[in-house]
């Protein structure tokens, strides 16, 4: 596996590479979640390119920045074993000279939900994804549905920016107890991993009702919103369900919707969701 630290050096490797580039930006922290969507890249990819960078102007809060984990060492060497190519991995001052003054903005998704919540968050990932694209050109790029809004957000950016590169959206990777896979989840305390495990169920009792007949979006939200009430270190931030395509509120569930929730689980910030596609799925 190729390290690449510098971007004047990948752009110069990427011009000598022509076979299709298939492109998995991460933050580091390397879990099942990442390898799987290194498995996915390889299957519609010649060359798997995978990065790391812990962008800090995604982050609303500083100390989140500050704690995120970090641990290179053992992150390129989980990343060689299972079959990456090439890793970039830039600087913040490579990424973000003096004088860096740009930002890349989708309205409507980075105003809601995420965007809310998290001030900033979404224009921070469409700016690094942006410059990612841009320096490794890649031809697929492999996007978890865990982060749905964030999917829809790069979606919606490559489509209006006409950025040639085709998303693919893989399968959210859950333990055995049922819990999406997430750097975060190191910070739980053991008690409060069968916390965390409430909130996968609440949405799955919530899509249970949904195909038996309860058409009403806000009776779905009520209904997990009582069942989660009921464990005291689970704190909601945010339950909608949306149109799985152009995010807009759902008035009355049809065939295709997305439940989406935000909550802590003590301190700790989670994000889940359950994607029903109808015919499509």
């Amino acid at each position: 596996m190729k390290i690449i630290n510098k971007i004047s050096d990948f752009i110069e490797l990427r011009c000598q590479i022509s076979k299709k580039i298939a492109l998995v930006p991460t933050m580091g922290s390397i879990h099942e979640g990442h390898i799987s969507l290194v498995e996915t890249a390889k299957k519609h990819g010649d060359t798997v390119v995978a990065t790391i960078f812990v962008n800090p102007i995604q982050f609303n809060n500083t100390e989140d920045y500050i704690s995120y984990p970090k641990n290179l060492d053992k992150d390129v060497a989980n990343l060689e074993k299972n079959g990456v190519d090439i890793l970039f991995c830039p600087s913040l001052s490579e990424v973000y000279p003096d004088g860096f003054d740009t930002t890349v903005r989708v309205n409507y998704l980075s105003d809601c939900l995420e965007g809310k919540y998290r001030k900033g968050h979404m224009e921070g990932v469409a700016t690094i994804v942006t410059k990612l694209f841009n320096i490794t050109a890649p031809d697929y790029a492999i996007f978890g549905e865990k982060d749905y809004q964030q999917l829809l957000l790069i979606k919606s950016f490559v489509k209006d920016l006409n950025i040639p590169v085709k998303i693919i959206q893989s399968k959210t990777v859950r333990d055995k107890e049922g819990l999406a896979i997430s750097s975060r989840n190191i910070k739980l305390a053991s008690n409060e991993r069968l916390f965390a495990c409430e909130i996968i169920k609440s949405l799955n009792k919530g899509f249970e009702k949904i195909i038996s007949g309860q058409k009403n979006p806000e009776e779905i939200i009520n209904f997990i919103r009582e069942y989660l009430s009921s464990f005291d270190s689970i704190k909601i931030e945010y339950i909608s369900i949306r149109n799985p395509y152009d995010f807009e509120i759902i008035n009355e569930i049809k065939e295709e919707f997305v439940i989406l929730i935000a909550a802590f689980v003590g301190e700790v910030r989670l994000i889940d969701n359950v994607i029903f596609l109808g015919k499509n799925e």
